[in-house]
């Protein structure tokens, strides 16, 4: 229980050191010793103090709170990545807000200045919708010091860190992969068109990058809107006016499964008949029948990491080292649902 008795100047006597320094642990701030925020700490503890967090935030101007914006928390790959965000805020005592925009470039909007009114100390945010007026909105909060991360986003600001996976090399090293294994006729079910993000462009520039070096011209392009039921209507469709398809590369895995189910739909058989391949490397993928090859990206690493680059950026611990722009790379996890064209 909360001694109610005890107040930042008892813990400030007892801990030998001054207010301020009492202060700037409790609000985890930097500029105090390793031993002494030890010290501090100890006092807090031994003594039961709870700092009431509204008068933290009156007294710092800040919340202790983040938002997190992401695209759709249905999607496992999604989840993964709000549980590594979560997991540091969670170890550097800061509250998560969670807003989802649906792939919905207006809903983005909407969440953000949802956090900006409500005052949150910055934002980390993994989204789909790459329009101009976004990455506009986006650099305009920069300017004014609202501290912001970017995930999957291409976005020209030095204020604003951005880690991105390889998502070119990611398109082309599915594709690739296909060739190799013999297939000619490639069909890409990609994510953009309603989404119209970044990461979904990237792969399938490296899709066409796979094809061209290979000497294929005929590329079949198809939008499955990162979700399941669109990609699994994409593939019905794609399959019936080209019949000739022996392998297909999904934008993620859920659209894959999508897939998978369509063309079983269909009567065609996967990998006999139809090679597949996603990316995301969910749990789900490997479950299905026949599991799904994919390209894997650390979900959980691009959620702590992203949340740990802004609580830097909050507390002026940010070094060079954490401004810069990160790069993922994808692994490739090879699984029965892709075979040599015989």
């Amino acid at each position: 229980m909360k001694n109610k008795n005890i107040d930042i100047y008892k813990i400030a006597d007892e801990a030998g050191v001054s207010k301020s320094t009492v202060s700037r642990v409790i609000n985890n701030k930097a500029g105090v010793k390793d031993s002494t925020r030890k010290k501090v700490s100890k006092v807090i503890k031994d003594l039961n103090y709870k700092p009431n967090s509204s008068a933290k935030g009156l007294a710092s101007k800040k919340t202790q709170t983040i938002g997190l914006v992401i695209s759709d928390i249905t999607d496992p790959f999604f989840a993964m990545f709000v549980k590594g965000a979560e997991r540091k805020a969670m170890e550097a005592n800061y509250n998560m807000m969670l807003a989802n925009s649906h792939w919905v470039v207006e809903e983005e909007l909407k969440c953000i200045q949802m956090f900006e009114e409500g005052r949150v100390d910055g934002i980390l945010m993994i989204s789909g919708g790459s329009e101009k007026r976004l990455d506009s909105y986006l650099n305009n909060l920069a300017t004014h010091n609202l501290d912001i991360v970017v995930v999957d986003r291409k976005i020209e600001n030095e204020k604003i860190p951005k880690l991105n996976a390889d998502n070119v090399d990611a398109g082309y090293r599915a594709t690739k992969y296909l060739i190799d294994l013999g297939h000619k006729r490639i069909a890409h079910i990609k994510g953009e068109d309603v989404a119209s993000s970044d990461a979904s462009r990237d792969r399938v520039k490296g899709y066409q990058k796979a094809l061209a070096e290979a000497g294929i011209k005929d590329e079949i392009i198809y939008p499955g809107y990162f979700a399941r039921e669109e990609a699994n209507q994409a593939t019905k469709k794609l399959m019936t006016e080209h019949p000739e398809v022996t392998a297909i590369f999904y934008s993620s895995d859920m659209m894959a499964i999508g897939g998978l189910k369509a063309l079983k739909s269909m009567e065609l058989r996967v990998p006999q008949d139809v090679s597949i391949i996603g990316i995301d490397g969910i749990e789900m993928a490997a479950l299905m029948d026949p599991p799904i090859t994919t390209l894997a990206q650390p979900a959980f690493e691009m959620g702590y990491l992203g949340m740990e680059k802004l609580i830097k950026k909050l507390n002026g611990e940010a070094s060079n080292s954490h401004t810069e722009d990160v790069i993922f790379q994808m692994e490739l996890i090879e699984r029965d649902s892709t075979s040599k064209l015989d």
